[in-house]
C-alpha cells in the first residue's frame, strides 16, 4: 500500500473517506442538497398512492386543530360584537292597557342598567313585518286576511353590557313580573352561552389538537421507517465508503419535510372545503338572531402557520425514525 493511500482521510470506522468535497465545502454541500431534493421528488413520484395517503392522514390531523383555531377566533369576534350590543325585548300582552304600557316605559327609563329604550306599537310592528315579507306573496296574502293585528306592543331595550349577567337576569325577572308583560327575551343569555361554548372549544380543542398532532408525527415516523428499510442495502454501502452521518440522514429529513408540507397543503384544502360548506348555514343562523358575521378568509399568517406546523411535524417524525432505526440498522 502506498504512503499516499495509507495517509488518506478515514472516517470513524476506519474506511477511506471518498466524500471529501471538490471545489470547496459549500459547493459540495449545495450539490448534495440538490441531489437529495431530486431523489426525494423521484421517490415520492414512484410512490404516489402511499404518499397521497400519508398527506391525507397528516392533513386531517392538521385540519381539525386548524379549524378549531379558526372557529375560535371567529367566536371571539362574535362575542365582542354581541357584547357591545347586548339587548332585550319586552313584549306586552295583547290588549295591554295604555297605562300598563306607560308604566313599563317609565320603569325602563328609570332603570340604571338600561342604556336606551325604543317603543314599537302594533301598527309599526305590522308595517315592519309587511316590509320584510315584501318578496313573499304567500305571507302578504296571509297578513291581509287577518282581521285584527296579532302583534303586541314591544320595547326594544339596549342594556349596559358592563353589568354582570346575574344583575341583568334579575332585571329580566322583575320586568316579566310587571303588569301587562307577556314575555321578556334577553339576548345576554346567548352571549353567556357563546362564552361557555368558546371556553369549552378552547379546552377540548387543545386536548384534541395535541392527540392529533402526535398522530401526525406517528404517521410520518412510520413512513420514514419504511423508507429506511427500503434503502437499507444502499445505506450500508454508503456507510462503508465513508458517507458521513449527516449525508445518510439528509434524504430522510427531506422525505419528512415533503410529507409534512404535503400534509399542510392538504389541511388547507380540507379546511377551505369545510368552511365553504358551513358558511351559508352559519350566516343564516346568526341572521335569525339579528346578528351578522362573515367568516374571515385564510390570512397569509394562517397559511404559513399551517404549512410550518406540517413541516415541523414531518421533520420531528423523521428525526424520531432516524434516531431509532438508522444507526441500529446500519450497525447490524
Amino acid at each position: 500500500m502506498s504512503a499516499n493511500k495509507a495517509n488518506a482521510p478515514r472516517d470513524a470506522k476506519g474506511s477511506q473517506n471518498k466524500w471529501q468535497p471538490r471545489g470547496g465545502r459549500t459547493r459540495a454541500w449545495l450539490a448534495d442538497h440538490r441531489r437529495v431534493a431530486s431523489e426525494t421528488t423521484l421517490f415520492i413520484s414512484q410512490r404516489v398512492v402511499s404518499s397521497f395517503l400519508v398527506w391525507v392522514m397528516i392533513g386531517v390531523a392538521l385540519a381539525l386543530p386548524g379549524l378549531l383555531w379558526f372557529l375560535q377566533s371567529n367566536l371571539q369576534s362574535l362575542s365582542q360584537q354581541w357584547q357591545g350590543s347586548t339587548g332585550a325585548t319586552v313584549y306586552m300582552a295583547l290588549g295591554a292597557s295604555e297605562q300598563s304600557i306607560a308604566d313599563m316605559a317609565a320603569t325602563l327609563q328609570r332603570e340604571p342598567s338600561v342604556a336606551s329604550v325604543q317603543l314599537t306599537t302594533p301598527r309599526q310592528a305590522l308595517e315592519e313585518l309587511l316590509a320584510q315579507s315584501a318578496d313573499s306573496d304567500f305571507l302578504q296574502q296571509a297578513i291581509a286576511e287577518v282581521e285584527t293585528n296579532p302583534l303586541p306592543t314591544s320595547f326594544a331595550v339596549v342594556l349596559d353590557s358592563t353589568q354582570p349577567f346575574l344583575a341583568l337576569e334579575t332585571l329580566s325577572r322583575q320586568l316579566a313580573a310587571h303588569s301587562g308583560v307577556d314575555e321578556v327575551v334577553i339576548e345576554f343569555e346567548w352571549l353567556e352561552r357563546l362564552r361557555d361554548l368558546s371556553r369549552l372549544a378552547n379546552r377540548g380543542g387543545s386536548a384534541l389538537s395535541a392527540m392529533l398532532l402526535v398522530a401526525a408525527i406517528l404517521v410520518t415516523f412510520a413512513a420514514i421507517r419504511l423508507a429506511i428499510d427500503a434503502r437499507l442495502a444502499e445505506l450500508r454501502v454508503l456507510a462503508l465508503i465513508g458517507a458521513t452521518r449527516a449525508q445518510l440522514r439528509r434524504p430522510f429529513l427531506y422525505f419528512g419535510s415533503a410529507y409534512g408540507l404535503g400534509g399542510g397543503i392538504m389541511a388547507i384544502v380540507l379546511m377551505a372545503v369545510f368552511l365553504n360548506e358551513i358558511e351559508t348555514p352559519l350566516e343564516s343562523l346568526l341572521i335569525s338572531y339579528r346578528n351578522t358575521l362573515s367568516l374571515g378568509g385564510f390570512t397569509p399568517q394562517m397559511v404559513l402557520t399551517v404549512l410550518g406546523a406540517g413541516w415541523s411535524l414531518g421533520v420531528v417524525g423523521a428525526l424520531i425514525a432516524l434516531s431509532q432505526r438508522l444507526e441500529a440498522k446500519i450497525a447490524t
